[in-house]
């Protein structure tokens, strides 16, 4: 069955004009497809853009890509919208600077403002990966980002075996030598970086021949061993009996103030002791350890067991949980077997090395008196070492001098009416 129309009658007309309606939509379906494909490729061309760079760096689609729609010369991100930095760790730094408020300033990284020819997302990545290098990189002009040296060896190379000369030298003589140490006396490894932090601590008087003899033997000793360390010369100002103790302590003290963040251990030793095996590390020990267990004029032989006397290595908490040696024993003896109770009685035990390695030379000097108080005082050690020793310390520094080779404290023990 047909059906004519006839364009002259109105009411076809208006039927033809509703089917070409209806005919159309099917056209007009097409046409959003197609503009829906063409959005998608736009956006595409714009992520491809934004992830490798140049695609479309040349193309005029990008003024529409990238017209801004913001006011230029404002800022694009609010300030209860700023993210703040990341805490990147700056590992091995020895400095605790606070990161530089001018950061921010050098590093702005062109994010807060554009201008009208507006940066390109590769351009804008760029720059946000320079700033953060920078931020890595630099902390108020220091530079931090250089890896830091590697520890030295925990058994540094060709130890072993030493000489001594024990031959009178001038000490201005010696004062010239070793251009590597530091003046106070300090030194720490050029190539690697310290293990190990010491203070060596030497009480003094009137020994100014073994001075020189001793600083010529114990520098080259301790630079082979790679340690970080410092000598001390704590010497006793006036005429009372001579206190090693005291100034042991003394020099515990002094030498803390002389070095941030403070020495991790301490050698408390006798000048007239001269190591002869580097193998002996001057290092921190796990127990209080006592190092000169073998000297060439008591026939290399360990007097007996509980000797803590010559030369001894503490770490600080040992030596703080002791309360340090006493402050009461003038004269000779005593001291050592004091801060052996001290030791035992804070339930830590003495270490020593092999006999073997042990091993000191010992130079001529003349006894001094000894205590006649020392056994007496002994009996009360472990009543009274937490009310005798570091925490009732008393001393007056008379100076402190940094020399080339040794850092000298000159101090006033004497009691105090």
């Amino acid at each position: 069955m047909s059906t004519v129309l006839t364009l002259h009658t109105p009411g076809l007309r208006n039927g033809l004009g509703a089917y070409a309606l209806m005919g159309g939509a099917g056209g007009g379906g097409r046409a959003a497809r197609a503009l829906r494909l063409l959005l998608l490729l736009v956006l595409a061309l714009a992520a491809v853009e934004y992830l490798f760079g140049s695609i479309l760096d040349a193309s005029p689609l990008r003024t529409y890509l990238y017209t801004p729609v913001y006011n230029a010369t404002q800022s694009t991100i609010k300030a209860n919208e700023r993210q703040p930095w990341p805490k990147i760790p700056l590992q091995n730094s020895t400095h605790n600077t606070p990161i530089n408020n001018t950061l921010s300033q050098n590093n702005t990284l062109n994010m807060t403002r554009r201008n009208e020819t507006e940066l390109s997302t590769p351009i804008l990545l760029t720059k946000i990966m320079e700033g953060i290098k920078n931020f890595v990189t630099t902390e108020g002009g220091v530079k931090v980002s250089e890896p830091a040296m590697p520890l030295c060896d925990a058994m540094p190379p060709d130890l072993g075996p030493v000489t001594v000369n024990k031959t009178e030298i001038e000490l201005e003589w010696v004062e010239k030598k070793y251009p590597q140490v530091h003046r106070g006396g300090r030194y720490s490894p050029p190539n690697c970086t310290a293990r190990h932090k010491v203070a060596i601590i030497v009480p003094y008087r009137d020994r100014q021949q073994h001075l020189a003899i001793f600083l010529n033997h114990m520098h080259p000793f301790l630079m082979k061993q790679q340690i970080e360390y410092g000598i001390f010369i704590v010497e006793q100002e006036g005429s009372s009996d001579f206190n090693r103790a005291k100034l042991m302590n003394v020099g515990f003290a002094e030498s803390q103030k002389q070095k941030a963040g403070g020495w991790q251990c301490f050698i408390f030793h006798d000048i007239d002791l001269l190591p002869l095996d580097s193998r002996n590390l001057y290092s921190c020990p796990k127990q209080p350890r006592h190092m000169s267990a073998s000297i060439d004029k008591l026939h290399f032989k360990l007097p007996y067991e509980d000797i803590f006397g010559g030369v001894s290595a503490m770490t600080l908490e040992q030596f703080t949980k002791v309360n340090g040696f006493s402050n009461k024993y003038w004269g000779w003896g005593g001291e050592d077997d004091d801060m052996f109770y001290r030791i035992k009685k804070m339930n830590y035990h003495i270490a020593r090395y092999k006999m073997s390695i042990a091993r000191y030379a010992m130079l001529d000097h003349k006894k001094s008196a000894p205590n006649p108080k020392r056994y007496q005082l002994l009996s009360q050690t472990s009543k009274t070492f937490q009310k005798d020793g570091l925490s009732t310390l008393e001393y007056d520094v008379v100076q402190v001098v940094q020399h080339h080779l040794y850092t000298h404290v000159l101090a006033n023990v004497d009691e105090r009416s």
